[in-house]
């Protein structure tokens, strides 16, 4: 890669990481379950981790991404969704598959 171009990737990667912010930071969404958790007396710290794999096109594997994101395929991850992690997926228009979310 010349120097030309990763300048082009670095612009263009500051370009998502602003776009991902302002989406969240003005989804009314994300702002209502914010109150919701506020109004229950809690205080809110919201921290986002995204990990970005860039190859050439058709060099980027899942092992390789995997790898990136610090999750192996010999490492078993698991997490317990509580009822408020649920809400705010939900809030999101994600689906919550209830048997799999613990």
């Amino acid at each position: 890669m010349s120097l030309e171009s990763d300048e082009k990737l670095r612009v263009l990667v500051r370009t998502l990481e602003k776009s991902i912010e302002q989406a969240i930071s003005r989804s009314s969404q994300v702002e209502d379950c914010l109150k919701d958790i506020s109004k229950q007396g809690y205080e809110i710290s919201l921290v986002l981790q995204a990990t970005l794999a860039f190859a050439p096109m058709d060099e980027l594997d899942q092992k390789r991404v995997d790898d990136l994101a610090g999750v192996g395929s010999d490492s078993e991850v698991t997490f317990q969704m509580n009822s408020l992690d649920k809400k705010f997926l939900r809030s999101l228009k994600i689906a919550v598959d209830e048997e799999s979310a613990g």
